[in-house]
């Protein structure tokens, strides 16, 4: 008797289950997309059409819709990139405006916020971001400690982060590094003299600086730069293992400055804030930075131009 139940029993659910699927089906609400905003054709030119969009890209999307940082998270993400991919085209004050705004906001519902910003985060910070942007990030950080709805404890990380940002941006001063050659001679940055210094910062037994070294010693337009007595490259290691270093000495070229820390004033003062080595920096004759942590093609196309002046 109770089998003969259960043969009737199960399938009555089934039915149940099916029909009460369907119903939840339909009460779904309705997928989301990104709200596109179109530069309207009076801005022709790619500049403005870029401003246009680095400040009304978001103008027609819904900060208090919590769907955006739930089931549609994917889409508020791909939104965020695309959206940081048109802000190099435009000016750094529009960008900063324009980030400023998102961040506002973003304001108008907690989650939405802690979405945007851990997201922009990722994008502008993480190491291995291809997005990765320090000066994008600065105005999402200054926001941020300026927010009248963030609560002071989690002010703290932004307030770290900012101060670490700020440090050696560049068209400011770079921060004076003394250094020690392997004859125990000593120098610093700001004795150098010529057009340009490309500092490398460098480590032991770092494959990537070996590899980033090997690079810069056959790039061709640095080469000839430095050949020229305009380009000057000193290898900075910033650690406290000088007996190593030495050992490591013979796996530098000759014609660049390598010294090292000899006062540990890189770290123990945080005078550049490291976040990996090998790190590239590009200082001009007056000692200002022209570039930060940066990519060996950026300096070759910049040295290039020099060489190769474009047509007027």
């Amino acid at each position: 008797m109770n089998r003969n139940r259960k043969k009737y029993f199960i399938p009555g659910l089934l039915c149940l289950a099916v029909l009460s699927g369907c119903a939840n089906r339909s009460q779904e609400p309705a997928r989301r997309t990104f709200p596109a905003v179109t530069a309207p054709t009076v801005y022709i030119d790619p500049a403005a059409r870029a401003e246009y969009m680095a400040l009304h890209y978001w103008d027609l999307f819904d900060f208090t819709d919590t769907a955006y940082v739930g089931s549609a998270a994917g889409v508020t993400e791909q939104a965020l990139a695309d959206y940081l991919s048109i802000l190099p085209y435009t000016s750094y004050q529009v960008i900063c405006r324009g980030l400023t705004r998102v961040m506002e906001d973003a304001e108008k519902h907690e989650a939405m916020y802690a979405f945007i910003s851990t997201h922009l985060e990722h994008f502008l910070f993480d190491l291995q971001s291809p997005l990765r942007n320090e000066e994008f990030f600065i105005p999402v950080l200054e926001q941020m400690v300026a927010s009248k709805t963030l609560i002071e404890p989690r002010k703290v990380r932004p307030r770290q982060l900012l101060s670490q940002l700020q440090k050696n941006r560049p068209s400011t001063q770079a921060a004076n590094i003394r250094y020690a050659l392997a004859s125990g001679a000593k120098s610093s940055l700001h004795d150098l003299k010529t057009d340009f210094t490309l500092m490398l910062f460098h480590n032991l037994d770092c494959g990537n600086c070996k590899e980033l070294a090997n690079q810069i010693k056959n790039a061709p337009a640095v080469m000839e730069m430095q050949k020229r007595k305009r380009l000057t490259i000193l290898a900075i290691y910033p650690g406290q293992d000088v007996d190593a270093w030495k050992k490591h000495l013979s796996e530098m070229p000759s014609s660049w400055i390598n010294g090292y820390d000899f006062d540990g004033e890189i770290y123990g003062q945080e005078l550049y804030v490291l976040r990996t080595v090998p790190t590239l920096y590009l200082i001009d004759r007056n000692h200002q930075v022209l570039m930060k942590d940066v990519p060996l093609n950026y300096v070759e196309h910049f040295m290039n131009n020099i060489l190769n002046p474009p047509a007027q």
